[in-house]
Parts: structure tokens; sequence; C-alpha cells
């Protein structure tokens, strides 16, 4: 990082936070004419996955299971037409594109379908209507259904819920082969329209880069150069170029993309099956603890990482306050193949957080399965669980042998960052085969490149 005011010093900033994956490179409209943006919003979709885990069933009389092998899935087990419903994470504002189911049904030909639903419902619950549904069919076996929701133009807000839905047929399923697994849903991020009257003197509706400055200046990122102008044309010095990456990227004060973590609260752990009794303490301290159960006395959540980051460390907070010898509780993390990830024991006597580091596990497009297993004796609140937290960092995809651009090589203190860029389509080069490194940045060519890269406007 030596020149902080070039196009090298842009891209090692942008690659090393963001976390990019290898796919075809566009054209680059920076240094070559700039077509401006056709619409105002998101070129990225993002997906949200809700697992078998994060489904309940409608009430206390369905019966099901979450059989562990193959990956994870929900069954009923001998409810005629058992329900059960899961509450999409979506953010507010998205604006709904797809949902794909991943299922089995191994009933013969002739034999039961069963359904997912996307429901609309107010604030409230009360159904506003179906926007979209998959057909299990029998004799389907192990597969997935892709449903377009593109033409709904739905957008997810505050004053509506989604709900999906899996109902089995009339004849419960006896074993996994009749089963739903994940379902995801594609969204597409947006935000406000473009203004009608321009925020900037100096860039007009005509300017190529006006959708992109624009979406900036929505977002917080930038407030222009001061006395209502944006001064597109002005190079970017090393200071302002921190502040503009600060902003846009939300980065610490490191290098690198800082340590995030995602924690799972207690009461995200479910029962494994309707055999499984547990009841939550009070406060001052939120816990879960297991009453009774058939078989084994198991609680289990699905824990939502990004596709890429690598997993570092698990935390399991746990209390066992038993006076007599027994054996631990087990936190248990799993991919969706079953693999153990992860596997933390309580400590006895004590209030206590256990720790597994240094995994460097790169997590897939499925969520990971946490599972506590409730060691002898149980069945009261001496044992329980108070939750489990996942830290994690993004990652920069490795880059590949030939490099793309003729002035880039390999051993170019920028050349993985610089690859990354072009990998994802946020650069296509300054032309001829070339990234022009050491080239000033613009403020309106810095404007572009930040906007594509956070998905503002296409």
């Amino acid at each position: 990082m030596k020149t902080l005011g070039s196009l090298t010093v842009r891209t090692v900033a942008l690659a090393s936070a963001l976390g990019l994956a290898s796919s075809p490179m566009p054209a680059d409209p920076v240094d070559a004419s700039v077509t401006a943006a056709p619409k105002f919003g998101t070129t990225n979709t993002g997906t949200s996955t809700v697992s078998a885990f994060d489904f309940s069933p409608i009430d206390s009389t369905t019966q099901f299971a979450h059989p562990f092998f193959p990956g994870d899935s929900l069954l009923s087990t001998t409810t005629p037409y058992g329900a059960f419903y899961a509450t999409p994470e979506l953010p507010r504002g998205a604006l709904l594109e797809g949902m794909s189911v991943a299922y089995c049904n191994g009933n013969p030909p002739g034999g039961d379908d069963f359904l997912v639903l996307l429901e609309d419902t107010d604030a409230a619950g009360n159904f506003l209507g179906v926007l979209g549904s998959v057909t299990a069919h029998a004799n389907d076996q192990c597969t997935s259904q892709s449903v377009d929701l593109s033409a709904l133009n739905y957008t997810v807000s505050l004053s509506h819920r989604l709900l999906v839905w899996t109902i089995f047929g009339p004849d419960p399923p006896v074993a996994a082969t009749v089963a739903v697994g994940t379902v995801t849903f594609a969204y597409r991020l947006q935000i406000s329209r473009a203004p009608l009257s321009p925020t900037f003197s100096d860039v007009p509706l005509t300017d190529p880069g006006f959708l992109y400055i624009e979406a900036l200046a929505a977002s917080g990122v930038t407030s222009g150069c001061g006395g209502g102008n944006f001064c597109p044309d002005a190079a970017v010095t090393r200071r302002q170029m921190a502040v503009f990456l600060s902003k846009a990227l939300g980065l610490a004060y490191r290098f690198g993309t800082v340590e995030m973590a995602v924690h799972v609260p207690e009461w995200q752990f479910r029962p494994v099956d309707d055999t499984v009794q547990y009841a939550d303490t009070g406060p001052p301290q939120l816990a879960r603890y297991v009453i009774s159960a058939a078989l084994s006395p198991i609680l289990v959540a699905a824990v939502g990482l990004p596709s890429g980051a690598v997993l570092d460390q698990v935390e399991f907070d746990s209390c066992d306050t038993r006076s007599t010898s027994g054996s631990p509780m087990n936190l248990y993390v799993s991919d969706a193949s079953g693999a153990t990830i992860a596997q933390l024991s309580s400590q006895q006597a004590a209030c206590w957080a256990t720790f597994a580091t240094d995994l460097n596990y790169t997590v897939g497009d499925t969520k990971l399965v946490a599972f506590v297993l409730f060691g002898a004796p149980y069945g009261d609140s001496q044992t329980r669980i108070l939750g489990a937290t996942f830290s994690y960092h993004l990652q920069v995809s490795p880059p590949p042998a030939t490099p793309t651009f003729a002035d880039v090589p390999s051993s170019d203190s920028a050349f993985a960052d610089v690859e990354a860029l072009a990998a994802c389509g946020i650069t296509g080069g300054c032309g001829g085969g070339n990234f022009c490194p050491t080239s000033p940045v613009t403020r309106r060519q810095m404007a572009i490149f930040l906007a594509k890269a956070l998905g503002l406007a296409y």
C-alpha cells in the first residue's frame, strides 16, 4: 500500500474488505465511455436460507423429527396433514426475486404429494395471499424446484410479514425419504429512485456517473466537496479515499476485514423432535434446559454465516451446577453433510464459556447446524444453555495463475486484490488489456467503482 492516490490502492482496500468470488468479467466502463445505469437499485442478488431447523410445528399435536442424515431435513412423523411454518429473514426494502426448495419425496407413484408455500401476511399475521408455491410430487425422489417471483415486484416491509409453510400429505411420512430440506429465497437490495433534480450542481442528469454518484449520496457515503458540488473530475487524496472507504465498507481501524460474529441465543435452540420437552429460566440469566426426552435430549439451531467466510472460533455458553458428577453437555457444530466442525463440552459446577479456536473452516452455501446433547443425569435447570457465538472473517478469492492485465503481473504487490475486483466484475481495466495501476483516480471513477462494489446502482 504505497500510492494511496492511485487505482492500485483503491483496489487493495476494496478487495481486502470484500469477500470476492471468482466469476466471468465484463468490460470496464470507467476509462472508456461510461454508459449511464438504466435503473437505480442493485446488481447483486442476495440469498436467505430457511433450514429445516427453522421450522416450527403449527401446534403441539404435530409430530416431527429432524433426521441428521442425509443432510438437514424435516419430516412429519405420525400426524396427517402435518404443517410447519418459518419466517424468512429478508432485509427490509429488499425486492423478492425467487424461491428454491430442496426436498425428498420417495413416495411411490400415486402416493402423497406435499406443498411448500410462501405466504404474505400483515404485521399481525393475518393472511393476505400466496406469493409462490412448490409441489413435491410423489416419486420425485431428492431434488429441488425453483419459482420465479420477480414479476410480483414484492418489496419486503415492516407492515407485511412473510411465512413459509410446509404441509405434508394425509398419509404422514415414516422415513426421511419424504422430507423438506432447505428453502432459499433470492432477493435484490434497492434504494430510493434517483432524484429528478441533481443533488450536486456539477453532476447533471446527463453526466455518465450521475446514478452512481446519486447512489453514494443517498447512502450517506458522500456529501460532495462543498458548495453544493461533487467535483467529479478532481483527483482523490489519500485522506479522502480513506474516508470514502471507511464509510462505504464499514471498516475498523485495521487493514483487511474485521472479525465478525453471529450470536445464537438460547431461544433459537429447539428440540430435535417432539419427544424432547424443555423449559426456560427467567431473568437475569436467560437459559434453556431439557426436562425430559424419549431418547437423546438434543436441542438444535441453524447458524447462518456468509458463504465463503472463514469460521475462526465457536464459543459455547452454558451452566452446569449439579452437585453430583455426571456427563457434561456437549455442543456439536456440523455442516450440511453431517461432518463435525467443532465439539465443545460444558464445565461442571460453574457457568462457563468454552471455546473451539483456529477452526479455519470455509463456510459453504448452506447453514451450519449447532446441536446440544445434554449429559446424564439431566431434567432440571442445573444443566442449561445460554447460547453460542460464531466468530468469522471474510476472505479474498485466490488469484488466477495467469494475470488478467499485462501491467499487473503476479509479482505486483496488489496482484491478488486487482484480480479479485476483476473476477467479480468491478473492473475490467483501462483498455488494451491493461489496468493502469499508477493512474490517479477521479472522483467520478471512484464513485462508479464504489457503487458497483457495494451493489448500489447498475
